[in-house]
């Protein structure tokens, strides 16, 4: 019996190395978090069919395999749909094996579950989790076991002697090792990706910055098959007389507010960011040269209803508006030139209105149509 939990213990191990691989993978594979838990709850469920196939041991007809910890595992580190996935998986097959036992270690499956999930929550809130609340994690999941007084009496005393104390022992020893691994991995990718969205988005709008705006439309613009752009630049009207006379708080605000009148302008597939300052940048992929106007309108036409709306206070706000619009998608450095020559001619010609390099968008004063 000695030789074969270690050979079982053994076969856990790699099959553990092959689980985290395979975890790095998946995680590289989607950024949405439903699917990714799915994807892990597949994964840790592909575990428990595995182990299935090398059971411990037999005792009184009763098949015992580390199955809950699998689903333990995959509910503490990723959450219920993963899971509930993974719960699926192992409780199929193991309702499948047709012993007698096989609802009793089905609820079994389910508990080690909801133990998981308990762990989670009460462990949500730590930075850093110890080999300690790993070990907790394992005897949390133990707790599934007790499941076992629900098969004939004359089957207790045979399990808890021989089987249970070896499962307690896997639960452990499988929480510290893949769990630790698991969860340690999981908190690295989130912590490169919330880097990653630090270095590509505005800080205090949290729209896309210069950076991610140049490789977005490099990506989805000039490497698709679009025609006709409108590549725009808005740029608030005398923004500093709002930070003299209000404050950097409520010109902070302004500056949020804009951005979401503009994002809530366009359409789906559109690009917008903000630059730098009180400048932001808007691009209009598969668009007529009449739709961009009543765009332009609508966003100059909120921006000055802004501050009564918001604050209850007469900001006085307006913007300028410079666009190049092409029939085919230009190199950013030609399109921004070209906008901003056009921003250059609204500002001069007393601000408050757009202007396009083709004179084909007509400025007007939105202020006295309010």
């Amino acid at each position: 019996m000695t030789s074969q939990y270690l050979i079982s213990i053994l076969n856990l191990a790699g099959l553990m190395a092959l689980i985290a691989v395979a975890f790095y993978g998946a995680f590289k594979l989607t950024l949405h978090s439903i699917v990714q838990q799915i994807t892990f709850g597949l994964i840790l469920g592909g575990g428990a069919i595995f182990v299935s196939l090398q059971p411990i041991m037999h005792v009184s007809g009763v098949q015992n395999d580390p199955r809950n910890i699998f689903v333990g595992i995959s509910a503490a580190i990723f959450g219920p749909w993963a899971g509930l996935v993974t719960f699926l998986i192992a409780a199929v097959t193991r309702y499948y094996e047709a012993a007698p036992s096989a609802n009793v270690c089905v609820f079994s499956l389910f508990v080690a579950g909801c133990a998981g999930l308990v762990w989670r929550h009460y462990t949500r809130n730590l930075v850093r989790k110890r080999q300690v609340h790993f070990i907790i994690l394992g005897l949390t999941i133990s707790l599934s076991y007790l499941s076992t007084f629900l098969l004939p009496r004359d089957h207790w005393l045979d399990i808890f002697t021989t089987a249970v104390p070896i499962l307690i022992l896997t639960n452990v020893i499988g929480a510290m090792i893949l769990g630790g691994l698991l969860e340690r991995h999981h908190n690295q990718e989130e912590r490169e990706r919330e880097l990653l969205n630090h270095a590509f988005l505005d800080p205090l709008t949290g729209a896309m910055n210069r950076r991610a705006f140049e490789k977005e439309y490099e990506t989805s613009i000039l490497s698709q098959t679009s025609s006709c752009i409108a590549f725009i630049i808005i740029d608030l009207d005398d923004f500093k007389n709002v930070n003299d006379t209000y404050g950097h708080t409520v010109g902070d605000k302004v500056l949020v507010g804009v951005c979401k009148i503009l994002q809530r302008s366009i359409r789906d597939g559109d690009l917008s960011a903000r630059f730098g300052g009180d400048e932001f940048v808007l691009c209009l992929p598969d668009i007529s040269v009449g739709d961009v106007a009543p765009i332009l309108d609508r966003i100059r036409r909120s921006v000055s209803k802004f501050g009564k709306e918001e604050f209850d206070l007469d900001l006085n706000l307006t913007v300028s508006i410079g666009v190049s619009w092409r029939r085919k998608p230009q190199r950013l450095r030609a399109a921004f030139e070209s906008a901003d020559k056009s921003l250059y001619q609204a500002k001069a010609n007393g601000k408050n209105q757009s202007m396009s390099d083709d004179r084909t968008i007509v400025a007007r004063d939105v202020v006295n149509d309010v």
